[in-house]
């Protein structure tokens, strides 16, 4: 470290984060994690600290596990026993019925040439990376229904 750059400033190696949570970070074993830390939920702003409020401690706890190499086991054994209706997916379920219960592509239309705050080009991107999202759901489902549920003789 220079010796004029604060564990505050940004980090030397041009990555963005302070100094201190990047190559100033202290080198050892990983004893506690938080989602907002691990690095798989920075794709989209906000969605770590989203997560951090909202979804079960079980969930979290297996992330934990899971980025660390520990056992996900007791995380798992936690998540199977949240009521239906508190469980993640049924969140992401119903916040797309929500979304696009009354959706119409014309109206939309209307829209994008006042747009002022969110660009065009920028909206693309969004509903890109967002339909990219639920193309990976969808064959995540999709295997698993492929593999609990195979095909039986005679129907499609």
């Amino acid at each position: 470290m220079s010796s004029d750059i604060s564990r505050h400033n940004p980090c030397e190696c041009g990555s963005g984060k302070k100094y201190k949570d990047c190559c100033g970070a202290p080198k050892g074993e990983v004893t506690s994690m938080r989602v907002k830390d691990i690095n798989a939920f920075e794709l989209t702003p906000g969605l770590a600290d989203a997560l951090t409020e909202s979804l079960d401690a079980s969930y979290q706890e297996y992330f934990v596990a899971a980025c660390s190499g520990s056992s996900t086991k007791e995380a798992e054994r936690r998540i199977a026993a949240i009521p239906e209706d508190k469980r993640y997916l049924t969140r992401v379920l119903d916040s797309l019925d929500r979304a696009l219960a009354d959706f119409d592509t014309k109206t939309a239309m209307l829209d994008l040439p006042h747009m002022q705050t969110r660009q065009p080009e920028a909206i693309k991107r969004y509903l890109g990376f967002r339909l990219r999202q639920l193309q990976m759901l969808l064959d995540a489902v999709g295997d698993y229904v492929g593999e609990k549920y195979p095909p039986t003789a005679g129907h499609s």
